[in-house]
């Protein structure tokens, strides 16, 4: 009997554009490398179709949850206290049974369900050899750090909590719950209820993967299984060729600037830390990439006309990374892993970074995987004037690459994905880059930085650096 596999999910896994999409569109692949396209399935609610044709695999599309049904799963969370709004809104009996009609006709072989979201309507029969949760990171961890950053700072800084949830909240409901006094105690209700919703949820599944470490061990203990287990990002294929950051220095953010732990931390960044980096570095330019500049941004940013540029979405960042000295990831909150750190460690290219920013990515503490810790924003500009020296920017992107390799190479990631799922190397997932023991060097003026050649798997039409 041949193998299939099912994913279900909320979003769509292109364009390849967040954190999110990344996951799911490298997860397509590696199931129609392992089976064969016309055996992987992907069920999306809503989504466009003139997308599919970009979608490896066969393509499925699920009804969308309408107001009218939202509200009514709404109402069952003041009657039931187990459930969530995380759940409501993508609740209803008309999506569970169109889950439950495709996974009867399909009887894939592996299942994966994007979050307790779609997990909820996993149906008890059929049940496939093996059925697969994706929780991303915990939602529980996630609103409760953002309860403790809101309080602590007072209400100082504004974020949106709603960030690319959004589009799945009732119109009216949307600016009501981006107030303080509102989303506060909502966040705090939802946090409790998510908590158990998460501990119930992983007993119903072979296997329940986070991408953060930490966080599989805290959930093993809360819910009291040992199914819950680490996975990685397949991530699309550097492009090859040379380094060469250019003097003076360039400073890269990336990342989606509408959601929260994005928005506060370049903002904090241009507060604490941009005046002292051009009176280190004169003439130094900060590029921030990502879409949805918020007004406090704009704001901030146009305090610094020379030294500050708001490049909104790029769809190609090697011009970006070939001149960048250094990658910044400020972050004072959020859970997961940070992409972004990984776009730019793939590329050689060495970061600044919280300890907020590095939780679950396994660097070593003293630099020498390419990646500097600091919590002291003021002290940055101290920092990005070290990583100006050509020789300390060669030296830190071989660390930085070296260390993408051995932890987030495709190979690496490919034979833990065979794991997870059951299946055999029938198609080898292939390598990211040649050799493994890549080198950087310096070559004269600025700095050049030798990245060894790299191979496309496949090609995308863009880069996923909006996270």
């Amino acid at each position: 009997m041949t193998d299939t596999a099912l994913i279900i999910s909320a979003i769509a896994p292109v364009p390849v554009d967040r954190g999110k999409r990344v996951f799911l569109n490298g997860l397509l692949e590696y199931f129609v490398e392992r089976l064969g396209e016309s055996n992987v399935h992907y069920a999306m609610v809503g989504g466009d179709p003139a997308e599919d044709a970009a979608i490896p695999g066969v393509v499925h599309h699920l009804g969308q949850p309408g107001t009218v049904a939202k509200l009514s799963a709404l109402a069952r969370c003041v009657r039931d206290r187990s459930y969530t709004a995380q759940q409501a809104m993508l609740g209803g009996a008309a999506l569970r049974s169109e889950v439950h009609d495709l996974a009867a006709r399909i009887r894939p072989t592996v299942e994966v369900y994007d979050t307790i979201r779609m997990g909820q309507h996993a149906p008890a029969t059929p049940r496939a050899r093996r059925r697969v949760l994706y929780l991303d990171d915990l939602f529980s961890v996630r609103y409760d750090r953002m309860l403790t950053f809101a309080a602590a700072n007072d209400d100082a800084v504004s974020f949106d909590p709603l960030g690319e949830f959004a589009g799945n909240v009732p119109g009216f409901a949307r600016s009501l719950l981006r107030r303080p006094a509102v989303y506060r105690p909502v966040l705090r209700l939802e946090r409790d209820r998510i908590r158990r919703a998460e501990d119930a949820a992983v007993r119903l599944f072979d296997v329940s993967l986070l991408v953060n470490e930490a966080e599989v061990e805290l959930l093993k203990r809360r819910a009291g299984v040992d199914s819950v287990e680490l996975i990685h990002d397949l991530l699309p294929a550097i492009p090859a060729g040379p380094r060469r950051p250019v003097s003076p220095p360039e400073l890269v953010f990336l990342g989606k600037l509408n959601l929260p732990h994005n928005d506060d931390s370049i903002c904090a960044f241009l507060r604490e830390a941009m005046a002292g980096v051009e009176q280190r570095c004169p003439g130094a330019l900060l590029r921030v990439v990502g879409s949805g500049a918020r007004d406090e941004l704009r704001a901030l940013a146009a305090a610094h006309p020379d030294s500050v540029r708001l490049e909104g979405f790029l769809p190609d960042l090697e011009p970006v990374f070939d001149r960048a000295t250094v990658a910044l990831a400020p972050m004072r909150m959020g859970s997961g892993i940070k992409l972004k750190m990984l776009d730019a460690f793939a590329r050689g290219v060495p970061v600044l970074a919280t300890s907020v920013a590095v939780d679950g990515i396994p660097v070593a503490p003293d630099g020498s995987d390419g990646c500097l810790i600091c919590d002291d924003l003021t002290r940055w500009p101290e920092l990005i004037a070290e990583l100006a020296d050509p020789q300390r920017t060669a030296e830190l992107s071989a660390a930085a690459l070296a260390f993408f390799t051995r932890t987030y190479g495709r190979e690496v990631v490919g034979a833990q994905y065979d794991k997870i799922f059951g299946l055999g190397s029938a198609g080898a997932v292939t390598s990211d880059v040649t050799p493994a023991t890549a080198t950087a060097t310096a070559i004269g003026g600025a700095g050049s930085v030798d990245v060894p050649a790299q191979r496309r798997w496949p090609s995308r039409p863009e880069e996923a650096h909006n996270r």
